[in-house]
């Protein structure tokens, strides 16, 4: 917890981690096909990195290695051998993910998941129920409730409502 808390803490003072929090998945483990044979591709997701670093930019290409290296340098001390095995890397930054992504300030939740925003408050009050002013449009994203993630909540909840209004039309 004092690893996650100094992570944030280094992000809120506009500086990537100097010990980033890393969710790492491997998945060429499952996908035999996005990686030659007995090599993996890996894909690193770093918590707590700033928009608009205040000691660098992303865009000079010396401080986005510097990080990356930061994070190898991370892994490796979970898993020696790591930093030996990379044979390439890309590596997408809040402003790439806003360019390449489209995401807004490279919040992968469209927005905060404030106390201020979650429940009947998501992503606004009066817009929760999954529908819109315009009849026949659903919020159905990472800013609908119950928020981002993998787990598809948000697309799964309009469709029900979505399906709810259709039956009340027929």
């Amino acid at each position: 917890m004092e690893e996650i808390e100094s992570a944030c803490l280094d992000s809120l003072n506009g500086i990537p981690s100097r010990r980033p929090i890393i969710e790492m998945t491997i998945p060429s483990a499952l996908d035999k096909t996005i990686s030659p044979p007995g090599k993996h591709v890996i894909n690193l997701f770093i918590q707590y990195t700033p928009y608009k670093p205040s000691d660098g930019s992303w865009e000079d290409s010396e401080y986005r290695s510097s990080f990356a290296q930061r994070c190898f340098d991370l892994i490796e001390e979970y898993a020696p051998g790591f930093k030996s095995s990379i044979i390439g890397y890309d590596m997408l930054t809040p402003p790439d993910l806003e360019r390449e992504i489209g995401l807004t300030g490279a919040n992968i939740f469209h927005g905060a998941m404030g106390l201020d925003s979650l429940f009947l408050m998501r992503p606004v009050k009066g817009c929760s129920n999954y529908r819109t002013p315009l009849k026949g449009l659903y919020l159905c994203g990472s800013g609908a409730h119950p928020g981002g993630g993998v787990m598809g909540a948000p697309g799964r909840n309009a469709a029900l409502v979505a399906i709810q209004d259709i039956k009340g039309q027929i």
